[in-house]
């Protein structure tokens, strides 16, 4: 039986086809065109303005202003650098016998020291002092060496004549510049030991040269006889060790004649052996309290007339002490190697005189700190040429860098008269060249010659001959 399909049935059939269909046709068709990219519009958009208040002050300028370029940011302020100390220590008596005598040695290091920091001398620098009292005893005289080692001293100065005898190899050992007394055996051969004067030996051989020129002055026959009345010590024995010069330039050398204590009660006996001998002229090294016996007892005897008396060293370097023997210092002569601060009319002098009644009031003829204001003075100029010339940094000024300046930079060195022109050598660390002779006149010593030439003596000989 044929089957005829109903409607329903064709028309689900004609529904499948189509879906079937759809995705073929949709295929054949054309794509539908990209749209091409549109120019950028030339006006901006226009913005939204949102109404603002009224301004009720004025309205800033419409540029606006620069920002200013960045600063570099301030620099912290540093502390100011510390001054550099340079120390320099005293060893000397301040209480035992020979105080009296050390006043202008105290006066003179520590004087300069403050004026140099007052016046900022040398910028950077400090000059410190620092003391000890050695009470004149050679053994605290060694250990207060020890004592400044301790105390980072550049520089010492040491009281005693023995005592620089048996430092001057730890001065250089230890480089530390000594200023001394001018003990002859501890400054040749020429180490670290330096002083302004002349050495006793050469203050002794022009004190010989005078001598001669006055025993000639006299117009008296045959030789000028000359003997020592000094004290049995090394510094006593100092200008002695030259006797040899005086016998070569026609002096007869009698006995020396000695006194045991460095202050001794009396000189009566070796006085008398002196003049039993027939001397004309009595040499003395002796501290000044000594001396006083000795010209006392000679006025007593009534020897002053019969001989000349003439010290050498620091022998008579006091106006108290003058005025203390009055009649019997009257007529003395006594070497020196700087102006007496009585020569009124000496812009050295003057200066010096000054600086005492800064700093104490007063002025005091004390020979031997004028000795010491310029050797604290050499110093100072020391490490100031050091510092500018040389171009040392301050902080490393130390004792061989002042040695080297010392030795390198003092040729004729005026002081302006207080001292002739000064000049250290390597080989003769004695600045001092000339000196001059004082005589006693009215309680005041003044020089009775010019400067004159000191011989500069190296061969030491035995005085106990």
């Amino acid at each position: 039986m044929k089957h005829t399909p109903s409607p329903n049935s064709i028309v689900v059939t004609l529904m499948a086809i189509a879906v079937l269909l759809l995705p073929l046709v949709a295929g054949c068709q054309a794509p539908t065109p990209t749209p091409a990219p549109t120019a950028a519009p030339t006006a901006a958009p226009t913005a939204v303005v949102t109404p603002k208040p009224a301004a009720t002050t004025p309205a800033p300028a419409a540029t606006k202003p620069a920002t200013p370029a960045p600063t570099s940011k301030p620099a912290t302020p540093q502390p100011a650098a510390k001054p550099v100390s340079i120390k320099l220590g005293i060893v000397a008596d301040q209480t035992g016998p020979t105080a009296s005598g050390n006043v202008g040695v105290f006066w003179g290091y520590q004087d300069l020291a403050k004026w140099a920091n007052d016046n900022n001398y040398v910028p950077g620098v400090t000059f410190d002092t620092i003391a000890y009292d050695n009470r004149f005893d050679m053994g605290r005289s060694l250990s207060g060496y020890e004592l400044m080692k301790t105390r980072g001293v550049s520089v010492i100065h040491e009281q005693m004549t023995g005592a620089n005898y048996a430092l001057k190899d730890k001065y250089a050992a230890d480089k530390i510049v000594a200023f001394i007394p001018p003990a002859p055996k501890a400054l040749h051969p020429p180490g670290w030991a330096f002083t302004a004067d002349a050495s006793y030996s050469d203050a002794a051989a022009m004190a010989f040269e005078w001598i001669v020129q006055d025993w000639k002055s006299t117009g008296k026959p045959g030789k000028p006889k000359m003997a020592w009345l000094t004290w049995d010590a090394d510094y006593g024995q100092a200008g002695a060790i030259a006797n040899w010069y005086a016998t070569d330039i026609g002096i007869e050398v009698l006995r020396n004649e000695f006194y045991a204590a460095q202050v001794p009660a009396d000189v009566t006996s070796q006085l008398l052996r002196i003049k039993d001998a027939g001397a004309d002229y009595v040499i003395s090294m002796g501290v000044q309290t000594a001396w006083q016996i000795v010209l006392k007892d000679a006025q007593r005897l009534g020897l002053k007339d019969k001989m000349k008396f003439i010290g050498v060293g620091n022998a008579m370097e006091s106006d108290v002490l003058i005025n203390l023997t009055k009649e019997a210092s009257d007529g003395v002569y006594q070497t020196t190697f700087s102006s007496s601060l009585h020569e009124e009319n000496v812009p050295g002098v003057q200066w010096l005189k000054d600086l005492m009644v800064r700093y104490h009031g007063e002025w005091q003829n004390y020979m031997v700190n004028t000795r010491n204001y310029i050797e604290m003075k050499m110093l100072m100029e020391a490490v100031k040429i050091a510092i500018q010339k040389d171009g040392i940094a301050p902080d490393k000024v130390n004792g061989q860098v002042i040695y080297n300046s010392l030795e390198k930079n003092f040729k004729d060195w005026s002081t302006d008269g207080l001292t002739a022109p000064l000049t250290i050598s390597s080989d003769n660390h004695s600045a001092a060249r000339m000196g001059k002779i004082l005589q006693i006149k009215g309680e005041k010593p003044l020089p009775i010659t010019g400067w004159i030439k000191a011989p500069h003596i190296t061969r030491f000989e035995d005085v106990k001959k």
